[in-house]
């Protein structure tokens, strides 16, 4: 019986020699932004519109008081600030939310893959925290849903993930 184990070991070894060299090789991959049809795809692939806006675009020469600065770059999205905090944005896309009085309605909010919108359809662009935000893609049309009833767009925010242990910091415009 000990006679095996000194074979076994010798047949091991030169596995245990290369995998270090496995793990050195880098695997690039196609990246993939969009997750409006919650699978990942390339945003020209795609039969709907999607407009995607990182991180770098949303804090642009904006102050990130509400989502109004950065969701009117957005072609199909009418954003009405009415500097009025009690009344929120207005946000309209190809129609759908242009009759409400306040507030978001008729376009489903997310936030990290939780709705910010109520079963209704009603919400509120408030809730978008955009000192934390890594990007917003923003689904216009028939495709929004997949994401329910009542949504004839769907704004989605995504957050940054953390990084290190907690710090503090400040940045001027």
């Amino acid at each position: 019986m000990n006679f095996f184990a000194p074979a076994r070991f010798a047949l091991l070894l030169p596995g245990l020699c290369l995998a270090p060299a496995s793990f050195a090789e880098t695997l690039e991959l196609d990246p993939s932004v969009i997750t409006g049809s919650r699978s990942a795809s390339p945003s020209f692939d795609l039969p709907y519109s999607v407009d995607s806006i990182n991180q770098q675009q949303i804090s642009d020469g904006q102050l990130g008081i509400n989502a109004s600065e950065v969701l009117s770059r957005v072609p199909g999205l009418v954003v009405q600030n009415r500097q009025n905090y009690a009344q929120d944005l207005q946000i309209s896309s190809r129609g759908f939310g242009a009759r409400s009085a306040f507030g978001v309605r008729g376009i489903k909010l997310i936030a990290d893959g939780i709705p910010a919108s109520t079963p209704d359809g009603q919400g509120q662009a408030a809730t978008f925290n955009l000192d934390t935000a890594e990007r917003i893609e923003v689904l216009r049309g028939p495709a929004a849903t997949l994401y329910g009833s009542n949504a004839g767009g769907v704004i989605q925010m995504f957050s940054r993930d953390g990084e290190g242990p907690p710090r503090i910091g400040a940045e001027t415009c």
